[in-house]
């Protein structure tokens, strides 16, 4: 055996058992309590929607959608009686906790694929060869492979390649840019696949992005532009040669809401992808004091927020379109309220300027980052262990990370991604500097992370800027943060936080920390979660509203700034339905067991088929 393997064996063997010692067990056997319904297509019913068995009979417009109303002071009484709609807790606006139960790969209800395996690659068992072009290599041969339909849920894939169990050595960056690879190993103890990146490239290892390219994970490639926007890049919507149109005048749009009264539904059809695009306005930014951050402690200038960065892009499918009330019927509900007194919304078909892949996956390995063994702050090594971008429906399954300057990441182009049964242990980096140890991590739409640990932290689970929603954290915990988990960057939207157990969880004002924070996030969610510390801080911004329900854990008495607190509902309570999301999932498929069988514990992905 290599000394290399020999040193590597011991450190694992260690790290697995103080994982061991350290690990919280995770639950999720629910006890589902509300009545199946509509279990094949529970979709709101439309006049149009041909599919649909009954027309939508929709409630007078002034019902449902009502202007805004003076703020009330809030109840102290937790109300809910353990049902959905009793849950959804509307605010003065009628802003309701909306339904997450869409959101992970293929909507979160359908099983992660097993996608046979078409290039088998054996270790070297050298501890001087570098494997980054030889894997590189097994992903293109199978990119060049032909799509093949799998399943009943529309997957397209091409092929697995198949890391056999041993040690292999990364020197660059690994690339996965076409639809339907996936990246699979034979399991993430020291006797399983192991991937190792090798040097002192500051690079995020494992790349899986339609917009880049695999001659962009060389070395001397890395040298030359890793952790550079070239391997961030940004995407877009093309023009459409179809109607467009705005939201209807004088119409408040809660968040909660799946119908969107628009000025024409002309043009449109069910079925069809659309972007809601709500623009920035200089109004709201000033209704909430975004104009007028002041300086850092030390006199640097804070980032005043510009309308220019804080236009949202929500991508949502049509179900129904009512021909009454001039709606579109949506298939997620809004996650950020579309307020009258602001420009009005944009309505217009979904069209990605540039690649976006499906069907892509890692999984089954364990990646671990060299780095200099007595500096534990050394940052000369990789960054993220994964990123996905450009990406709809992909996965990363039962993968641990070790010794990344942070962990797994789901980027701001990324629809539809599942993180599940992944670990991130033992971060290597500055340990209080901004921008590090972000375990887990979803910036995009529709992001999944569920049955996950970590340790070491700053932020266990976070979202980042302008981070538009719906995303779900469910089953997880962190253990050691030395910071919160929750939104950490200028204005997220929609984020549950479901059953996690961290150090604190923070939704608030963060004014001029960073470059100009300000409020971080709006319309979240915490249910049934735990903190370790007497440290949370929950804030609700002006005119808008977050549900803290369930919290078990101390709140700071001194915020770090002044605002608004949020309620939080049964403080110290577990209620029920235990998870909202599991809850929400079987509501809308109908089939509690099925949920299970596919999702659920005992959905967990197999390896043993090839």
């Amino acid at each position: 055996m290599s000394s290399f393997k020999k040193r590597a064996g011991k450190f694992f063997g260690s790290v697995i058992r103080e994982f061991a010692d350290k690990a919280v067990p995770q639950q999720h056997q629910e006890q589902h309590q509300e009545q199946p319904h509509n279990p094949q297509h529970p979709q709101p019913q439309g006049n149009r929607g041909d599919s649909f068995q009954q027309p939508f009979m929709a409630p007078p417009l002034d019902d449902r959608f009502v202007e805004v109303q003076p703020p009330k002071q809030p109840t102290n009484t937790f109300t809910a009686d353990g049902t959905l709609e009793a849950l959804k807790l509307p605010d003065e606006h009628r802003n309701t906790i909306p339904d997450f139960s869409r959101v992970g790969y293929r909507e979160g209800h359908v099983q992660i694929p097993v996608v046979p395996v078409s290039v088998i690659i054996e270790p070297s068992n050298n501890d001087t060869v570098d494997d980054t072009a030889r894997i590189q290599s097994a992903i293109d041969q199978v990119s060049a492979q032909p799509l093949e339909h799998i399943g009943e849920d529309g997957a397209a894939v091409r092929g697995t390649v198949l890391l056999k169990a041993g040690i292999y050595r990364v020197a660059g960056a690994l690339i996965i840019h076409t639809s339907g690879v996936v990246l699979r190993g034979e399991g993430q103890d020291e006797a399983g696949t192991i991937v190792v990146a090798t040097g002192t490239i500051q690079r995020d290892f494992i790349l899986v992005n339609g917009m880049l390219n695999s001659d962009m994970g060389t070395v001397e490639t890395q040298q030359a532009i890793a952790k550079t926007l070239e391997m961030m890049p940004t995407n877009g919507y093309m023009s459409s040669k179809k109607p467009k149109t705005t939201t209807m005048t004088g119409v408040y749009v809660p968040v909660g809401e799946t119908h969107i009264p628009v000025e024409s539904i002309e043009g449109f059809s069910v079925g069809e992808r659309i972007v809601i695009e709500r623009p920035g306005s200089d109004e709201w930014i000033n209704d909430i004091g975004m104009d007028n951050l002041p300086p850092r402690p030390d006199s640097v200038a804070s980032v005043q927020w510009k309308k220019e960065s804080f236009t949202f892009n929500f991508e949502r499918t049509i179900l129904g379109i009512d021909d009454v009330t001039s709606a579109l019927i949506i298939d997620i509900p809004m996650v950020m309220s579309l307020d009258p007194k602001y420009p009005p919304a944009k309505v217009y078909e979904l069209i990605y300027r540039d690649s976006m892949i499906s069907d892509v996956g890692i999984e089954n390995m364990r990646l671990l980052s060299e780095c200099d063994p007595v500096n534990g702050k050394d940052e000369s090594h990789g960054w993220y262990a994964v990123v996905m971008d450009n990406t709809l429906h992909g996965w990363v399954a039962d993968v641990t990370t070790m010794r990344f300057v942070s962990g797994i990441f789901a980027s701001t182009w990324s629809r539809y991604v599942t993180i599940q049964d992944c670990s991130v242990l033992y971060p290597v980096s500055k340990p209080t500097k901004g921008g590090r140890r972000y375990q887990f991590c979803l910036n995009g739409q529709m992001g999944l992370v569920k049955r996950c640990f970590t340790n070491n932290a700053r932020h266990d689970f976070i979202t980042l800027a302008r981070c538009c929603g719906p995303n779900v954290f469910v089953d997880s915990s962190g253990v050691d943060a030395s910071n919160g988990t929750g939104p950490h960057e200028r204005w997220a939207m929609g984020t549950l936080y479901d059953n996690i157990t961290c150090n604190t969880i923070n939704v608030r004002q963060r004014f001029w920390k960073g470059s100009g924070r300000g409020w971080s996030g709006a319309y979240q969610v915490v249910y049934n979660c735990t903190a370790q510390s007497q440290k949370s801080c929950f804030q609700n911004a002006p005119g808008s509203t977050n549900w803290i329900i369930g919290f078990k854990g101390g709140q700071t008495e001194q915020p770090e700034f002044e605002a608004q607190s949020t309620q939080v509902m049964a403080a110290n309570a577990t209620v029920q339905p235990r998870s909202l999301y599991w809850a929400q999932l079987v509501a809308r498929v109908g089939d509690a067991q099925l949920v299970e069988n596919r999702v659920g514990e005992m959905g967990r992905k197999s390896y043993n088929l090839f």
